[in-house]
């Protein structure tokens, strides 16, 4: 195996054809067998895709489902089949819906990949062929041209024009110019004009180049491997959901092993204190959480989809709603990834010649209305149209009879064309290039001698316009007779003795909608940081055009600066190299942030894969990028996080919302059956009662909670602390506030329904469980914001509601009326003065507990 003695951009031509032990000629027959043998294939790992068997185990790993399984189990042992079923139905729709969601979501991932094969071009026994670019082995030399993808790392050895889109592995906006001099060793990838990398892509030119490195070994390979190495954090909402589940076993445990022991001390049966046990544990849990959890997430994720947000799988949309830090990167997210003339500063009387100079001088080509090629030249051909369309029509039809390819060496390029009265010579390049050809200018219309003076003002000039971000070139001109076409026509230098024009800036624009979105973010407490392999001026210009820093955000941080201590203060981190963004990522997830990171390409991948939320983008990401990424932005943009970012924050306040109405009346279940059962022995409510109500209200009026419209300034709010559970003691007295008062009325009812009225246990059953399933469905109208009007608030205004609500009154109603149900729900005929009681247990909670929600604004 070849082992180079130095890193290959430091290498001159000759030593790297000697050291890769080639040949301008390429490879023979035999070696290329060798080293195929020797190197493997020119392939990178592939991730595994999801299995269908891993995303139907995903949905079914959680403890809510593990506490059911129990319940389920235990009714079959003691022939409760009904009970059973219904818990079976449960835990097959909560699988089913999350199941159908992340396969939805995998199936529009995978349509996005390319199935096209790599070709490329390859010298081998001193003839040129085409052959699939995994066939590759280092040594090879590759004959590249623009447009081309690089199938290798290679180091050039010849260029003509050569400039290369390093963006996906970089995050260079702009393409790099390439050429073959030898560098220092020491180098940073971004800056290492020697070489070609794998997955970039030629711009302009044309270049052969000997392959150093393929498959794993390459630069991308390398990030591939840290891709694998990244850990990645549970997500937020599984953590809390998780802990609030625990919770939850360990109450059931507890109440049921306290009863059992307390009746079986008593000498009462055993098989009616499993059954109370059973009970209490289907009156616990919330059998509709994960499915109305699943639900809301997975209509999140639709909502998303219409919104162009492809969300991968269903928590992710949650883990949104708990963003604290956005870490973002600038070409094509902040900004439209396309130059612009911004701005001119020409000497007098010289608009005309810049004109002439921007639309002859230009190599790019026309294409659908658009210009394709360089950036820069495409965006003077882009000015010249606008500006005058039949001039630039005429310009673009004159004869061009010489050239000097712009060369990273010279820094500029010329032409020379045919007009009707002279041969007109043009040039653009770096202004220091132009200034040195230059000899004289023009003030006004005369023609002076340029000094020193002159040069220094220009060069002053330049460094100005390049200080804010802008990437400046000067231009020049000269005029011959057209005696001289044919002269001119031969010679190979004819740059000289020019005059100067002026120069102009060119910049990346920001989106129009970039700036609303940053301020809205701000006002959310969501802290935006601008991490970018651009060029520090560049980068911090543009944080600053759209107030991108927050407050105790300072400054610019190049990569080779990176330092533990000077991250936390950061705004923009401009030049890193991969490593450097997960250490980025990681150390502010370690501060305690939720972070999403927004990327696009190869080098971004790791900080995606380990950041809370990696976002990629759906247009210009690659496919490494988009592999490991929880969301996809299907038009690059950032309002579309912003968008993504308050629908999980709306999805997060339904959650907690319909958890608090869940856990609120599973509370009064626990409480009437520990009331009446600790003190008369009767079985207030039978399992399958609760289990049917249950299936009810957890599942229909949380799901329209669930999916509510949020609070119409639900981003002035600061995000939430990552660390806080997702329901805190102040949430926790509420619902009990709210369980006591149900549980207080039914308790009431069922007492005064048997001392009172003299009705029979089973009667007492009846009225406790219609008292407590009414006052239930209408405790959803509790769940109002406190500082919300009464009668007219978001759950008043939620159609669902009413939906849910007069479907599971239908339901109740049918299943007292039709004979098959209320025998299976142990009803019985109830006299009208039972159905007077149950109707006062049903209204006086919710007047209650309206009442102290208005008074202390709970």
């Amino acid at each position: 195996m070849i082992k180079l003695q130095k890193p290959a951009h430091s290498h001159s031509v000759d030593e790297i054809y000697e050291s890769m032990e080639t040949s301008d000629e390429g490879l023979g027959s035999e070696e290329i067998k060798r080293r195929r043998k020797e190197y493997g294939i020119n392939r990178l790992k592939k991730e595994g895709k999801k299995s269908l068997f891993s995303i139907f185990i995903s949905q079914v790993n959680n403890p809510v489902i593990f506490l059911l399984l129990a319940a389920m189990t235990v009714s079959f042992i003691f022939g409760d089949i009904p009970e059973a079923i219904a818990i079976i139905i449960v835990i097959i729709l909560n699988t089913v819906i999350g199941f159908w969601m992340e396969y939805r979501a995998q199936a529009s991932l995978d349509a996005l990949k390319k199935m096209d094969p790599l070709t490329t071009r390859v010298i081998r026994n001193g003839k040129e062929e085409e052959i699939n670019a995994e066939e590759l082995v280092p040594g090879d030399l590759i004959h590249l041209e623009a447009g081309d993808l690089v199938p290798a790392d290679a180091r050039i050895v010849s260029a003509t024009e050569l400039s290369v889109d390093e963006s996906p592995l970089t995050g260079e906006s702009l393409p790099v110019s390439k050429q073959t001099d030898p560098i220092d060793e020491s180098t940073q990838v971004a800056d290492r004009s020697t070489m070609l990398f794998k997955g970039t892509a030629l711009s302009t030119g044309k270049t052969r180049a000997v392959v150093t490195a393929t498959g794993m070994e390459t630069e991308i390979g390398n990030i591939s491997r840290m891709v694998g190495e990244a850990g990645e954090d549970d997500i937020p909402l599984n953590r809390k959901l998780g802990k609030l589940s625990r919770r939850l076993i360990w109450i059931i445990g507890g109440l049921a092993v306290a009863f059992f022991t307390f009746g079986w001390i008593a000498g009462k049966e055993v098989y009616l204190l499993l059954q109370t046990a059973i009970a209490w544990t289907v009156a616990a849990i919330p059998e509709g959480l994960p499915i109305v959890a699943t639900i809301s997430l997975a209509r999140g994720m639709l909502r998303l989809a219409e919104k162009n947000v492809l969300v991968r799988n269903l928590s992710s949309v949650e883990t949104l709603g708990e963003t604290t830090m956005i870490l973002t990167d600038k070409t094509g997210t902040i900004t439209k990834n396309e130059l612009v003339l911004k701005e001119l500063d020409l000497n007098s009387k010289a608009c005309s010649h810049f004109y002439r100079i921007a639309v002859l001088c230009n190599d790019a080509g026309e294409e659908n209305w658009g210009f394709q090629g360089d950036p820069l030249d495409a965006a003077l051909l882009t000015y010249g149209r606008e500006q005058d369309k039949k001039r630039f029509g005429d310009l673009r039809d004159l004869e061009r009879i010489n050239e000097d390819p712009f060369d990273s060496g010279s820094m500029m390029m010329g032409t020379i064309h045919v007009m009707e009265e002279s041969c007109y010579i043009s040039a653009k390049g770096a202004t220091n290039a132009m200034l040195d050809i230059c000899t004289h200018y023009f003030d006004g219309d005369t023609k002076k001698k340029m000094d020193d003076d002159f040069r220094e003002k220009w060069i002053r000039r330049d460094r100005e316009l390049s200080s804010r971000g802008l990437k400046v070139i000067g231009f020049a001109f000269r005029e011959e007779s057209l005696e001289a076409r044919e002269e001119l026509k031969k010679k190979e230098s004819f740059l000289e003795e020019m005059v100067f024009v002026g120069i102009a800036g060119f910049i990346d624009p920001v989106r129009e909608d970039i700036a609303d979105a940053l301020e809205l973010c701000h006002h959310a407490g969501i802290k935006i940081v601008m991490v970018t392999g651009d060029h520090p001026e560049t980068a911090l210009n543009i944080a600053r055009e759209v107030n991108l820093m927050g407050d105790g955000q300072t400054g610019v941080i190049h990569g080779k600066d990176l330092k533990e201590e000077n991250i936390s203060e950061t705004g923009v981190f401009a030049r890193v190299d991969p490593s450097q963004k997960l250490d980025i990522v990681g150390h502010f997830q370690k501060q305690g942030e939720i972070v999403g990171m927004t990327g696009d390409g190869v080098n971004d991948a790791p900080a995606l894969k380990k950041a809370d939320i990696g976002i990629a983008m759906g247009q210009r990401g690659t496919q490494v990028a988009r592999d490991v990424s929880d969301m996809i932005l299907k038009d690059d943009a950032f309002p579309s996080i912003v968008k993504a970012v308050e629908q999980g924050r709306i999805i997060l306040e339904n959650i907690k919302k319909f958890i608090m109405y869940q856990l609120s009346y599973h509370f009064a279940e626990i409480v009437i059956i520990a009331g009446i059962s600790f003190t008369m022995f009767h079985l207030p409510l039978l399992p399958l009662q609760l289990l049917f109500l249950n299936l009810l209200s957890d599942v229909f009026p949380a799901l329209a909670l669930g999916v509510g419209k949020g609070s119409h300034n639900i981003m002035e709010k600061s995000p939430k602390d990552p660390e806080e559970p997702i329901l805190t003691r102040h949430n926790w007295v509420v619902m009990g506030t709210y369980g006591m008062v149900i549980s207080v009325f039914v308790i009431g009812a069922y007492v005064f329904a048997y001392h009172g009225l003299g009705l029979k246990p089973e009667a007492c059953n009846n009225i406790a469980f219609f008292s407590l399933a009414f006052g239930q469905l209408l405790h959803v109208l509790d769940m109002r914001e406190a500082d919300e009007h009464i009668l007219i608030n978001q759950v008043t205004r939620n159609k669902y509601i009413w939906i849910a609500l007069g479907f599971c009154i239908t339901a109740l109603l049918a299943g007292y009326f039709v004979p098959l149900f209320s025998n299976a729900l142990s009803f019985i005929d109830l006299p009208g003065s039972a159905w007077g009681l149950i109707m006062a247990a049903t209204l006086l909670p919710l007047l209650t507990n309206q009442t102290i929600k208005q008074i202390w604004k709970i």
